[in-house]
């Protein structure tokens, strides 16, 4: 049966963990099956027929492990999982992409990339032509059939820019793709923070699984991929803060931040949770890491034409503009602002400070004591945000699943807590440990780490009695 340890993770009693694998891969076979048929977009039809039979035959060797573990009563080993997982990612993510990059290299774009790929490519182009990307219009290529909307706005921050400059640069070409450098930046930030993590191999597994490897990655990053980019490294600065460096980790943030504007929401939460070493709050030195990242790389376009950047990275996503957009996703937003088309600047208002006073009183009644708790919250209130967009883009339902799945995995890892302060020859030892109020108020995730307790805990006192 599923057992929690000592640590707090979830152990493997027969198999019981590989038998969730074959669930979560026989349910992106599913997906992938519908989307094969149903999805609108031409690329991510392609990218399902190739990740059907993959899925697939996953879920039946994941299948086999559990029975395996059921039948001997032992834990499915972690290496087994972990190697099925990696050759998912290579059927699902590597060869598809691989694919997609090669035929766009032969065919052109229109069956092979999507509009957001083509904007950051163009808007770097742009840029580096001395034009402001927020201010031109690309009815050209790949959009000229698209709506209105699509091509007179680029719904991104700046930050976006530096994956379309290799082609902007070099020319087009198979390794010029802004989805290689999506997917580098996915793959190094998301390994990064697992073998940062402090967590089990058991629940290293399964972050790998949603982040990269279920539809919630793989069919993101073949077909854009600047989603799971942001997601990558929010999980790399949520890790990080983990560890008690919040400079490092608002500048990690700062870096998703200034990519996508879904990255913001998680931001206020994550510098409640900060505390440095020494567990001293360190919320302003965490937001001032990620205002040392965005200021530089938002305010020269705020400058250049602040009217273009509101617009286009503002009001178009939440569907404010009157050009229409490719969003269809369903949302009580955007039903409401079909009913009352007049009002729908005030819808959003009304709609934006719900949210805003939800995510207060979240903050009030329940502040995030960890960063696991944070991306919990953060996760909640996405989830609500997507729900309440004018705009509805039910994709982006990954940043709440990602948040929460972390928010559940990461809070049992092996972090460092708070330093202990010297003391004078003679002094005795604290009962908690020594340390400012705030360092001892938090509960280390890991009572084993080395010289590292919770208040007031047997183990903590035994240290001290022994030094």
């Amino acid at each position: 049966m599923l057992t929690v340890g000592s640590e707090g993770w979830v152990g493997d009693g027969k198999g019981r963990l590989a038998r969730w694998d074959a669930v979560l891969y026989g349910a992106a076979a599913g997906v992938a099956a519908l989307s094969a048929r149903l999805d609108h977009i031409p690329l991510q039809r392609q990218w399902a027929r190739l990740a059907l039979w993959p899925y697939a035959a996953a879920a039946f060797m994941a299948l086999l492990l559990a029975l395996r573990g059921r039948v001997r009563s032992t834990r499915t080993p972690p290496a087994a999982r972990a190697a099925l997982a990696v050759a998912v990612l290579l059927a699902v993510l590597i060869v598809p992409l691989a694919l997609e990059i090669a035929w766009r290299a032969n065919d052109g774009d229109p069956l092979h990339v999507q509009s957001e790929i083509f904007l950051t490519e163009q808007g770097a182009r742009a840029l580096l032509h001395g034009r402001d990307p927020y201010s031109i219009s690309y009815d050209y290529g790949l959009l000229r059939t698209y709506p209105v909307g699509v091509w007179r706005h680029i719904p991104y921050l700046p930050g976006i820019f530096a994956f379309g400059m290799p082609r902007a640069l070099f020319g087009p070409g198979p390794l010029t793709d802004a989805r290689i450098g999506f997917t580098v930046v996915s793959l190094a930030a998301a390994l990064l923070a697992l073998r940062w993590s402090g967590i089990s191999g058991e629940r290293r597994v399964l972050v790998l699984l949603v982040l990269l490897v279920l539809p919630t990655g793989a069919r993101y990053l073949v077909g854009g991929g600047d989603d799971v980019a942001v997601l990558a490294l929010l999980l790399l600065a949520v890790v990080l803060e983990q560890r008690r460096l919040p400079v490092a980790a608002g500048l990690v943030a700062g870096l998703a931040a200034v990519v996508k504007q879904t990255a913001w929401l998680a931001l206020p939460f994550l510098a409640l949770a900060a505390v440095d070493r020494d567990g001293r709050r360190a919320g302003w030195r965490y937001l001032g890491a990620v205002a040392a990242v965005v200021v530089p790389m938002v305010a020269p376009f705020a400058v250049w034409d602040t009217r273009g950047l509101v617009r286009s990275a503002v009001l178009f996503p939440l569907g404010l503009t009157s050009d229409p957009t490719i969003a269809r996703g369903l949302t009580f937003g955007q039903l409401l602002a079909h009913l009352f088309p007049g009002a729908k600047v005030a819808i959003a208002i009304v709609l934006a400070a719900s949210l805003v006073a939800g995510g207060v009183l979240l903050a009030v009644k329940r502040p995030p004591a960890t960063p696991a708790m944070a991306v919990r919250h953060a996760g909640v209130l996405l989830a609500v945000a997507v729900a309440l967009a004018p705009a509805g883009r039910l994709g982006y339902l990954i940043y709440p699943v990602n948040l929460l799945v972390w928010g559940w995995l990461l809070e049992s890892g092996a972090y460092p807590g708070a330093r202990q302060p010297r003391r004078a020859k003679g002094a005795g030892p604290s009962r908690n440990g020594g340390g400012s109020r705030a360092g001892a108020d938090r509960a280390v995730s890991n009572p084993t780490w080395t010289g590292r307790h919770r208040r007031g805990s047997a183990t903590g006192d035994d240290v001290h009695r022994r030094s």
